[in-house]
């Protein structure tokens, strides 16, 4: 089995790329380090594998890559990320999400490999928020039958509002899927080697913003919720997908989606986490296309997969937050 990551050094990639090679097999890292943190994180993992096969490129010129190093399973993470800048910048999303992923499934689909895909729950855009939800004291959370389960991955995703990042992201997944690959809808992933920003990466943005004595501001009343799923959990899934994908099963989860995320128990809103941290936010208004609940349906990944996130919420933030004074120490 042979490799290729994009997107290496960005937060999933660094974890899944030192899995990988701690495993001992073969990978080849590809990145633009246009992300903050990336060149961080590529010297971490040189530090650790002398033998590193890093290539840096735009995302158009990963197919060529892909030609020319002829991997077994490619792993598409490079992508534009925040909700904020597609609004900003739609061009800029729609090439990097939609039509760079179109032509790295169809580099891979031509020499016969998958590629798994890390897509997103904004795919399922407004339609989240059509669903009843109920208000508590610090959170909000799906009411009714959805309180426990969250979106299934055959929510529609027939939206009347999206984002750019939604679409350009969705575009891509359909790709993938269309190729023969394997789309994650991924929630709020957190971890070591996360370096989040204010429109991506939440849980670490407030831990770097605790950390080093700056305000948190919460967009809205707080009572938003997301269901965080650790990084490790992430990748357990990942090398389970990418082991199950290749030979004689691949006909049975090609095209399939998954969604990715730490379901009920792992819930947690901004003011939850704020309490947790002894953080003194700061409110300002509500954000465009912020869904107020949002948390996964993951039971088709554990049946799928044998698979369950291990990682408690309580034992993750608190790994979370002490990675992070490290990292900024």
């Amino acid at each position: 089995m042979k490799y290729l990551i994009t997107g290496a050094t960005g937060f999933v990639g660094t974890n899944l790329t030192k899995r990988l090679l701690d495993m001992g097999k073969e990978v080849v890292i590809v990145d633009s380090l246009s992300r903050v943190g990336s060149e961080r994180n590529l010297d971490y993992l040189r530090d650790l594998f002398s033998g590193l096969r890093f290539f840096r490129r735009e995302i158009e010129d990963v197919p060529a890559l892909i030609y020319t190093e002829k991997p077994s399973v490619v792993f598409h993470f490079a992508a534009q990320v925040a909700v904020t800048s597609s609004i900003e910048n739609p061009v800029r999303d729609f090439r990097i999400n939609a039509e760079g992923t179109f032509h790295i499934a169809k580099a891979a689909n031509d020499i016969g490999v998958p590629v798994i895909y890390t897509s997103t729950n904004k795919v399922y855009g407004d339609n989240v928020n059509l669903v009843q939800i109920s208000e508590e004291p610090t959170r909000y959370e799906f009411a009714g039958d959805m309180k426990e389960k969250g979106i299934a991955e055959t929510f529609s995703v027939d939206a009347n509002h999206h984002t750019p990042y939604g679409v350009s992201k969705l575009v891509g997944e359909l790709y993938v899927r269309e190729f023969g690959g394997i789309a994650n809808r991924c929630s709020c992933m957190y971890g070591p080697h996360q370096f989040g920003i204010v429109d991506q990466g939440w849980l670490s943005h407030f831990a770097i913003n605790k950390i080093k004595g700056r305000p948190s501001v919460i967009y809205g009343d707080g009572k938003q919720v997301r269901d965080g799923i650790h990084i490790q959990d992430v990748i357990d899934l990942l090398v389970k997908q990418s082991i199950a994908i290749v030979g004689e099963n691949r006909a049975r989860f090609a095209g399939q989606t998954y969604n990715v995320g730490g379901g009920y128990p792992n819930t947690i809103s901004l003011l939850e986490l704020c309490e947790q941290w002894s953080i003194r936010p700061l409110f300002s208004e509500w954000r465009p296309a912020d869904q107020k609940v949002f948390y996964c349906d993951i039971r088709k990944a554990k049946k799928s997969f044998d698979w369950s996130p291990r990682v408690s919420k309580n034992e993750g933030l608190n790994e979370l937050y002490e990675w992070t004074k490290r990292c900024l120490g």
